[in-house]
């Protein structure tokens, strides 16, 4: 995830540099690199099964959260000061599993009501938050593995093709319809991670 996060986040983040809100960059970084911390500490000493679950928990009740939104429904402005408890959660996220994502684009989906300055701040900050991730791994020596980085190498055409899909369609898609996929998403990968870690 951390090899194929930086990718794409490489790609999209410096084609759409100059629409990314670097103002809200600077409030969650400080939050998200002391959740990183966090969590490269509990990835190394916690037992897994415990964090997938709750991690497949925390993606289907967020994707029910976006799904059962009204399309009507204005999107509320909230706070920058949330950006320390998203902040901190979507570090200790992103160092477990790389999937700190869906925490970033839920408070950034509640700041922005421009779908183009929400994907670009999005995909910036995940190339930041991502590259810190692999300096993490580096040093922890938890990516020196032929394994990975051959299944890596293995995903990367697929990675591609969901890039160009994605590059072609956002142009089209409302917030709303941004936020039914997002949540469709989470919805089925939190469900499917929670039965196999269950069954």
């Amino acid at each position: 995830m951390v090899i194929l996060d930086l990718c794409a986040a490489f790609y999209l983040g410096t084609k759409s540099f100059d629409a990314t809100d670097k103002k809200e960059l600077t409030w969650i970084l400080p939050f998200s690199f002391i959740g990183m911390v966090i969590g490269i500490t509990l990835l190394l000493k916690a037992p897994p099964e415990p964090l997938l679950i709750t991690l497949g928990a925390f993606a289907a009740l967020n994707g029910l959260r976006v799904l059962t939104k009204k399309k009507s429904a204005p999107i509320r402005t909230i706070s920058q000061y949330w950006s320390m408890p998203f902040g901190i959660a979507g570090g200790i996220f992103t160092a477990l599993f790389a999937t700190g994502g869906p925490i970033y684009a839920s408070y950034l989906a509640m700041r922005f009501n421009q779908p183009n300055t929400l994907r670009a701040t999005m995909a910036f900050a995940i190339l930041i938050f991502v590259f810190l991730r692999l300096i993490f791994m580096l040093v922890t020596g938890l990516i020196l593995n032929w394994e990975v980085l051959g299944l890596a190498l293995f995903l990367v055409p697929c990675m591609v093709i969901g890039l160009w899909i994605g590059s072609r369609t956002h142009r089209h898609l409302s917030i709303h319809h941004m936020q039914l996929a997002y949540g469709s998403i989470l919805l089925f990968a939190g469900a499917v991670l929670i039965i196999k870690q269950l069954f």
